[in-house]
């Protein structure tokens, strides 16, 4: 057990990182107690006050040390990518910003994995860059652990840059890439693997709602 995701990110980390409102607001746009896939969960910050909520929860992580830190959701092992649980489900979850990823084929591949799950009649929510983000590397409070973004770059919409977290004594750094989308680039993913944007979920545009393409 290395104590560090697949991505990078460190376990230990992850599970004191508490949910920031994001599980309230997927309860307060889904249909009561409606089943969830939750692609990326992490070490359960969302999944765990989803449960508490009413709704069953299949978890989707790449990192077994994650998944380990999930009581009472079914968890599976998997990269989003590749995916193929062979069922599917009224409400599919890909928070984290997985629609920023700077790889295009890789952006799309998890966005194919939401429209591979989602039933025709379901909902796709989404998280991603608020559209007036802007860097800001002034420490924020998250529960016991401070963050900021240490350094950037932005260069022609990708962003570069390193986190600087800090829980008790310890200290931690998380390198990433990020790309910033336009409305016309997003729209394109979503088509591009059968889906639309059917509205936006808060003010900033962070949280978005996504349904199957009609057929």
């Amino acid at each position: 057990m290395s104590g560090i995701a697949p991505d990078g990110s460190p376990v230990a980390l992850y599970a004191r990182l508490p949910a920031l409102g994001e599980p309230e607001l997927i309860h307060g746009v889904v249909p009561p107690g409606a089943e969830i896939l939750e692609l990326g969960a992490g070490a359960g910050r969302v999944t765990h006050r989803l449960l508490a909520l009413g709704h069953t929860v299949v978890a989707v992580d790449n990192s077994e040390e994650m998944l380990a830190l999930i009581d009472g959701a079914e968890t599976v092992l998997a990269d989003i990518e590749t995916l193929d649980l062979s069922r599917h489900f009224p409400v599919v979850v890909l928070a984290s910003n997985f629609i920023n990823h700077p790889d295009d084929a890789e952006r799309r591949a998890f966005l194919g994995c939401c429209a591979r799950h989602v039933l025709p009649e379901g909902q796709v929510l989404l998280q991603g860059f608020p559209r007036d983000w802007a860097p800001s590397t002034q420490w924020a409070q998250h529960g016991d652990v401070r963050a900021r973004l240490r350094s950037f770059t932005i260069d022609d919409g990708l962003v570069s840059g390193e986190m600087e977290y800090v829980v008790g004594a310890r200290r931690v750094f998380h390198a990433f890439e990020s790309r910033l989308l336009t409305t016309a680039e997003l729209d394109a993913d979503l088509e591009s693997v059968g889906l639309r944007l059917v509205r936006e979920l808060d003010d900033r545009g962070s949280w978005m709602e996504a349904a199957p393409l009609p057929s």
